[in-house]
């Protein structure tokens, strides 16, 4: 059996799309429109993120020696590591602190610093799925 990856293909793109548009847009960042794509681009580091756990999970559970039931996502990250899957899992529990955090960014001061790790996790998610790619080759 071949782990479907078409669903985190589509959510990394889309996180890379939100942030080339964010990027691109030309208003300042306390105008309520760039403040709308700020949030799309953190609704999408958040899709994209729970995806990348999960995906991690079902490669492990299927490819893996490892047991993985009943991980918890920072042992599934250290577990990533070790099977070369993730560069750094300290980071990776930082993003899981971020995704947590989002779900309170009615604090602009919080929302920045989701914001700021979503653009870091781009790289991170596309060296994930590279690693998923290339393992199940």
């Amino acid at each position: 059996m071949r782990l479907d990856l078409s669903s985190l293909v589509k959510a990394v793109e889309a996180l890379r799309i939100a942030l080339t548009i964010y990027d691109r847009s030309i208003l300042t960042d306390d105008d309520p429109e760039k403040i709308v794509l700020r949030d799309g681009v953190i609704q999408r580091f958040e899709f994209t993120f729970e995806l990348c756990w999960k995906m991690l999970k079902r490669y492990l559970e299927e490819y893996s020696l490892e047991r993985v039931d009943g991980l918890n996502n920072r042992d599934l990250f250290r577990i990533g590591f070790e099977q070369g899957l993730l560069n750094d899992p300290q980071i990776w529990f930082h993003y899981l602190k971020m995704r947590n955090q989002s779900s309170h960014v009615y604090d602009e001061a919080k929302a920045a610093v989701v914001f700021a790790a979503a653009r870091n996790f781009l790289s991170d998610a596309q060296a994930l799925l590279m690693q998923l790619e290339e393992k199940m080759q």
